[in-house]
């Protein structure tokens, strides 16, 4: 079909020697937004340094800034010209390409100037309003190739609802991969503005069991690895072998030694094959730099298990194939 040539027809691209470019890295989760969809310019935490989540006075408005603090925030990009333009230049830096998800209206705009390094990934809110319908034939004229970001938490929702039926077999039909959240949302919940629908309470990786066992031949990963419920996860890649995790926003948005302890959790339990890098890359632009950094001083893991998660471990997932993969490395 149409689509399937689509992945390659945007990964090739005109190859530099590979003195020229680093060793190049798949990120499984990036973000096509507009600046002004947050109100503004916005600050962050990083764990570049410590990261503390203080506790609040309810009688207070609640925002995301007091419920995450740090002795020197991040600003984000001022304007959407400005975050597309310096998140492209992050991809090229690195050589990364990247699934970015969005709707019809902006990512025309991502994938004219990312060029070859935007995968476009249609999220669950735009394939909604859309329709099955409509759903299949936007994936088969190739406008998207990956079936993400899909995140019924934040709508109070659980993966078994069925209004997700629908787009799960399609996607299993026409072998779209299925990126998942399920993990923390943003510091504070459902108590910080524009996110009321968010519950903690369905962060469970074991509520995707229903999913994979309806839809056996369905390509998911699971965004955040469901964390903190790391044990959860490992049963659920236990007993499903072809589900995989990314790592995104864990990354960078919590402190560095908690997320080392998850993390290790996953590649002791014996899923090193099974991790990808993502850098839920949203409106700062220099997250994708302290997400990669975060895993390049890992210390616990091997030079073999961090290639695989910033790059063998997705190219597998994604079926690129070896002109692709060869491309990639500038060859």
């Amino acid at each position: 079909m149409k689509a399937k040539l689509a992945l390659s027809s945007l990964v090739l691209f005109s190859p530099l020697s590979s003195a020229e470019v680093p060793l190049p890295i798949i990120d499984m989760h990036l973000h096509a937004l507009d600046v002004e969809d947050w109100g503004g310019p916005m600050s962050v935490c990083t764990n570049e340094q410590a990261v503390e989540f203080p506790g609040l006075d309810p009688r207070e408005p609640m925002t995301v800034q007091k419920a995450s603090v740090c002795d020197s925030p991040l600003m984000s990009a001022r304007t959407t010209p400005e975050l597309i333009d310096e998140t492209v230049k992050m991809l090229e830096q690195y050589n990364i390409y990247a699934v970015t998800a969005g709707t019809r209206e902006n990512l025309p705009r991502w994938r004219e100037a990312g060029g070859s390094r935007i995968i476009p990934a249609l999220d669950f809110d735009n394939g909604d309003a859309l329709g099955p319908d409509a759903f299949r034939m936007l994936y088969v004229d190739g406008q998207f190739q990956v079936f993400a970001e899909v995140a019924p938490q934040y709508q109070g929702k659980l993966a078994t609802d069925e209004v997700f039926a629908a787009y799960f077999a399609l996607a299993e039909e026409l072998d779209i991969p299925v990126g998942f959240h399920l993990g923390e949302g943003p510091p504070g919940g459902a108590h910080v503005s524009g996110y009321g629908g968010y519950k903690a309470a369905l962060t469970s990786p074991l509520q995707l069991e229903t999913v994979l066992l309806t839809y056996p031949k369905l390509r998911l990963y699971v965004m955040h690895f469901g964390s903190p419920l790391v044990e959860e996860m490992i049963a659920l890649l236990y007993s499903h072998p072809q589900a995989y995790v990314d790592i995104a926003q864990n990354n960078w948005g919590f402190p560095r030694a908690h997320f080392y302890r998850q993390l290790k959790m996953l590649i002791d339990a014996g899923f090193a094959k099974r991790i990808m890098f993502g850098s839920d890359q949203m409106i700062w632009p220099e997250t994708i730099r302290i997400a990669i950094e975060t895993i390049e001083q890992a210390d616990f893991l091997s030079e073999k298990q961090k290639r695989d998660i910033f790059y063998n471990n997705a190219a597998r997932f994604l079926r690129l194939s070896e002109e692709e993969i060869a491309v990639h490395h500038g060859h």
